[in-house]
C-alpha cells in the first residue's frame, strides 16, 4: 500500500479518487462499510480508492489533559486498512494548525487540492474542522459547489442493536466484555489492543465521545 504524508505532498496527486475519511482507530466493522463503500464507488466510477486518516488521534490534540488510548497506533492502522485490499492511504498530522483549520479550509486545501478527491465517502456522524464546524450536511454543499460526489455511510450496529464506534470498543474493553469488542471490531482484540486500555484507569478519558 502506498502512503502519503499530506504535509509532504507538494502539489495534487495525478489520480482523481474517492477519498474515505475518518479517523479509522480499531478498523472496526463500521469503518470497513466505510472502505467496501469507497472500494466499490471507485471501480464503478473509474477512480482509485484511498482512505484518509490522521496521526495523533484528534481527541488527544482536542483535549490534551485527558489521554484516549489508540485501539490501533497508525503503524497497525494502516497494515488493517491494507488487509482490507486499500493501496492507497494519506496521513494527516493533527497538530494544532490542523485543529484550528476550518473545514470548508481543509476541504479546499487537503481534499480537493492535494488528494484530488472526486468523491468522498464518510459515516453519518463525521465532523471535521475547527470546533467541528463541518459536517456531513456542510459537506454536501462543499461537494455540491466543487462538483464532486458524496456517499454518507448510516450507522453500522450489532445485531442487538449497539451502534459500532471506537468509543464504544474501548468502553466494552474497559469493562473486560471482549465479547462484544470482538463483534464490534469483526475480529478479537488483540492482547496489545487490551493492555493498552486496561493498564491504567481510562475511565476520565472515555467519558469523551470520539468519532467513529
Amino acid at each position: 500500500m502506498r502512503t502519503y504524508q499530506v504535509g509532504e505532498l507538494d502539489g495534487r496527486l495525478d489520480t482523481p479518487m474517492v477519498v474515505c475519511l475518518g479517523v479509522f482507530d480499531g478498523v472496526h466493522l463500521g469503518h470497513r462499510k466505510l472502505i467496501e463503500a469507497a472500494q466499490t464507488l471507485a471501480g464503478e466510477q473509474g477512480l482509485t480508492a484511498l482512505v484518509h486518516t490522521y496521526d495523533p488521534l484528534p481527541v488527544n490534540v482536542i483535549y490534551p489533559n485527558k489521554h484516549v488510548p489508540e485501539l490501533s497506533p497508525l503503524k497497525e492502522r494502516l497494515q488493517l486498512i491494507e488487509a482490507l485490499g486499500v493501496r492507497h492511504a494519506a496521513v494527516s498530522r493533527f497538530d494544532d494548525r490542523l485543529q484550528h483549520e476550518s473545514g470548508a479550509d481543509f476541504f479546499r486545501r487537503v481534499l480537493l487540492n492535494k488528494l484530488n478527491a472526486g468523491h468522498l465517502v464518510v459515516g453519518f456522524n463525521h465532523r471535521f474542522g475547527f470546533h467541528g464546524d463541518t459536517d456531513a450536511n456542510k459537506l454536501a454543499a462543499l461537494c455540491r459547489e466543487a462538483g464532486i460526489g458524496l456517499t454518507v455511510i448510516e450507522p453500522v450496529r450489532t445485531e442487538q442493536g449497539s451502534l459500532i464506534s471506537s468509543s464504544a470498543i474501548r468502553a466494552a474493553i474497559l469493562l473486560d466484555d471482549l465479547e462484544l469488542a470482538e463483534m464490534m471490531l469483526g475480529r478479537p482484540p488483540d492482547k496489545a489492543m487490551v493492555r493498552r486500555l486496561q493498564e491504567q484507569d481510562h475511565t476520565d478519558a472515555l467519558s469523551i465521545a470520539t468519532e467513529g
